[in-house]
């Protein structure tokens, strides 16, 4: 955890919502109407997968994927409107629910507000257009840290969603940049709101190995832990692999952690030369 994570924090309790599929209008309006049955749940925090507007240009299906960010400033018109976001974030705070909102700041859509604004914000290929760094992820294009108006922007739109009355920020692919973008950014928010909650998306050792020798960024989970107070924990995932498996013990105590970080290794390795 970060130096200033409160401990209760090991007890939260996070229920993930995906506004499209939740109730039959997939609107704020049918969350809100779910609230008291989350914290009914012993509920403590709803994260928000990305609430803005869908890029259109090179989408996947027919709806789109919402990491795929049109406007980090605006909110997804199907969902409802900005004020209909507000009611809903009072509703939770009524209720004793905090609301968490995913961050996606590693990407964009290809016909996002800030490729038409500043292009030069994007990795680019030799012909000079705005490019993925991860061939798979086709309908997105990444953006390129470090970057001094990059990070002013990107910064002041999380105090802007702070001071909305948002509680707390899921940072999407978080270990894909710099760290010292992430402490800046939790320093600045505390500003205009204290006791925000940072939960990071880090990603695989051996993706991170990868990113790194290839000179982009990649941070292991100890180093998100700068600026964040949860992460994800990839780095006992091969740990877990094995034990799925039946080839390390769950206990992992004595001759079993050594044995399990042996194992750690050998899938670390092994996913860097690409086996299952």
């Amino acid at each position: 955890m970060a130096f200033d994570t409160p401990k209760n924090y090991r007890n939260l309790v996070i229920y993930e919502v995906y506004v499209r599929n939740h109730g039959p209008n997939g609107a704020f309006a049918d969350v809100e109407a779910d609230l008291p049955r989350l914290a009914g749940m012993g509920v403590d925090i709803v994260w928000f997968m990305p609430i803005h507007p869908i890029g259109q240009l090179n989408k996947k299906g027919s709806l789109g994927c919402p990491y795929s960010i049109l406007d980090y400033r605006a909110v997804n018109p199907e969902y409802g409107t900005k004020d209909d976001f507000a009611r809903l974030i009072a509703a939770a705070h009524r209720l004793g629910l905090k609301v968490m909102i995913d961050v996606v700041y590693n990407h964009t859509a290809h016909d996002s507000v800030l490729v038409r604004q500043h292009p030069d914000w994007y990795h680019q290929d030799a012909s000079g257009k705005p490019m993925t760094t991860v061939p798979d992820w086709s309908d997105v294009i990444d953006l390129k840290h470090p970057n001094e108006e990059l990070a002013l922007y990107l910064i002041t739109t999380l105090q802007m969603w702070a001071e909305f009355g948002v509680d707390g920020f899921r940072c999407d692919v978080a270990s894909l940049l710099p760290v010292d973008f992430w402490r800046r950014a939790r320093a600045a928010v505390a500003q205009v709101k204290p006791g925000v909650i940072w939960l990071a998306e880090s990603v695989h050792a051996a993706w991170v190995a990868h990113r790194r020798s290839v000179n982009l960024s990649g941070l292991s989970d100890g180093e998100l832990y700068q600026a964040f107070d949860l992460t994800y924990n990839y780095d006992i995932w091969p740990v877990w692999q094995a034990a799925v498996l039946g080839q390390a013990s769950v206990a992992l105590s004595g001759d079993a952690a050594l044995s399990g970080r042996h194992l750690s290794r050998q899938f670390h390795q092994a996913a860097l030369r690409g086996e299952s």
